[in-house]
């Protein structure tokens, strides 16, 4: 569960991160990074995908200038 979010910081089951995080159910992944600096495209979470979560969400940041590349969200949307 996310507990408290601040600009460079997340607290998560009572564990604080100050990196970009996937947070699966089970476990949460604090050595994800994006392939291209404040934009989210398809190759930076296939990974995520091929476990076909039933939902999906994207934080787009503190100050929300992180894009989501239109293949993204058509590939999320297909799946269901």
């Amino acid at each position: 569960m996310i507990e408290s979010y601040a600009f460079g910081r997340m607290d998560v089951d009572g564990h604080t991160y100050t990196s970009d995080l996937i947070i699966f159910p089970d476990r949460v992944n604090d050595s994800w990074w994006r392939k291209s600096g404040h934009n989210l495209c398809l190759e930076d979470i296939e990974d995520v995908l091929k476990e076909k979560p039933e939902v999906l969400v994207v934080g787009t940041g503190f100050y929300g200038i992180v894009s989501v590349e239109e293949e993204v969200k058509s590939q999320a949307q297909s799946q269901g």
